[in-house]
This record gives structure tokens, sequence and C-alpha cells, in this order.
């Protein structure tokens, strides 16, 4: 019985030698073979962003085996770019590599001086620009800017900034940002123009969000009704007016 034992346990970690050999085997077969050098990124969910700018942050070389690559090493480097808000990234056999992403929208623009800041969701800075590149959102004028630094929430030299930077959300959550084409603050109010030439007149206090939303009302039955140009007075809580 012991001699049966014995052969038993030798043939064990003969058994266990041999697959750790065998997977220590695979591994330089995966890490040596050409069969697994990079060949193709395919890229997922991107707007602004381009191939070529993810390839270029994640350092990814074509020809590099793709087991060399650490996944999450290359997320942690596409996160680092202030356009990029989520990426995921996976190995498709036997020579790809699939990199998904989400992207933060530019949701306005500060001009600030000579420069444009370009801002996402929650103020976050996305860029600085000395010119405009995006028509479609609006263009913030009329206060200064403490602070610019890309990748962080912007300060806004204002005791009004978290209304602004509100007024600036809400108008992405109604999907009104490209129907307004400029904001012009004025200590605590402010006046927005639509691409169909529309002054509004706004209050930058507690009812914002509120004013925001029966504005979007408003728009659509300015459409509706054929009427461009004119002024809508939203200062006044209780009432709306408009004026040809």
């Amino acid at each position: 019985m012991k001699k049966n034992k014995c052969r038993l346990n030798k043939k064990g970690k003969f058994a266990i030698y041999a697959f750790i050999l065998l997977v220590i085997l695979l591994i330089y077969i995966c890490i040596s073979s050409s069969i697994f050098e990079l060949k193709e990124v395919s890229l997922n969910g991107n707007n602004k962003i381009t191939k070529n700018d993810v390839v270029k942050i994640a350092s990814i070389e074509e020809g590099k085996n793709i087991f060399k690559y650490n996944l999450k090493d290359i997320e942690e480097k596409l996160l680092g770019n202030p356009y990029i808000k989520y990426a995921k990234t996976t190995r498709k056999f036997p020579d790809k590599l699939v990199i998904n992403i989400k992207e933060n929208s530019e949701d306005a623009i500060i001009k600030d001086g000579k420069n444009y800041v370009y801002l996402g969701m929650d103020g976050l800075v996305l860029s600085e620009k000395k010119e405009i590149t995006n028509k479609n959102i609006p263009l913030v004028s009329g206060i200064q800017i403490k602070d610019k630094q890309v990748n962080t929430k912007v300060k806004i030299n204002s005791n009004k900034s978290n209304y602004i930077i509100l007024t600036i959300d809400t108008l992405k959550k109604n999907n009104m940002s490209r129907k307004i084409e400029s904001i012009n603050i004025n200590q605590n109010t402010m006046i927005m123009k639509t691409d169909e030439n529309t002054n509004i007149n706004l209050k930058l206090d507690e009812d914002i969000v509120y004013n925001i939303n029966r504005l979007k009302v408003i728009l659509v039955d300015l459409k509706t009704s054929n009427k461009k140009g004119g002024s809508v007075d939203l200062t006044s809580k209780e009432q709306a007016i408009y004026s040809p």
C-alpha cells in the first residue's frame, strides 16, 4: 500500500510539473510567435477622437505582440485625455486590439481674452484654442476665468459661477445647446441669442432650471407659429413676455 501511495504521489507531482511546463511553453509561444503581432486597432464610440489620436495617446505600436500590452495601462492613458470619459480595451485573437470609448462632448465655449475655452458637463475644461472650431454650441461672454486647467472644473470669477455652469448643463440635458448661439453674462442676468435671432432675457438665480425648461416650450411654440427674431423676457417667474 505504501509503495502504491508513493507511486501515485510521484505521478501526481509529475502531472503538476508537466502542466506547469506546458503553461510556460504556451506563454512563451504566445509572447514570441509572430502570429500574435498587432496588425489592427479597432476603435468604437468615437466622434471627435480619431484612431490616430488613440494610438498616440496609448503608445500602441503596430507589430508588437498583443500579449505584451497591459490593457489597464492603455485604458488609464486614454482616460487622461479630457475628451474621453470611458475606455475599455480587449484583445481579439490573433492580432487585433479592440478599444471601446465614450467621449465627453463640447457643451459650451467661454471667450477668454483672445482664446476660447471649451467646456463639457459640470464645467469640465476640455481644451483651449485660438479659434472657434465648433459652431453648434453656445459662446459664453461677459465673464472672467480664474482657472482653466485642462481636465479639471473651470473656475469662474463670479459669485454666480454655479448658475452659469448649471445653465450650460441644463441646455445640454434639454437638447438645446445647438439652438442657443450665444450667452452674454451681465452680473445677475444674461441674454441668450438663438439660431433664429431671438433674444432671451433670464435671471441667474435658483429658478434657472425652471426658466430653461419653460424656454424650451416657448421656442417650440415660436417655431410652430413661424415666428423668428424678437425677444422673450423670462425675468418674471409668473409670466413670459414675447415682443416681436
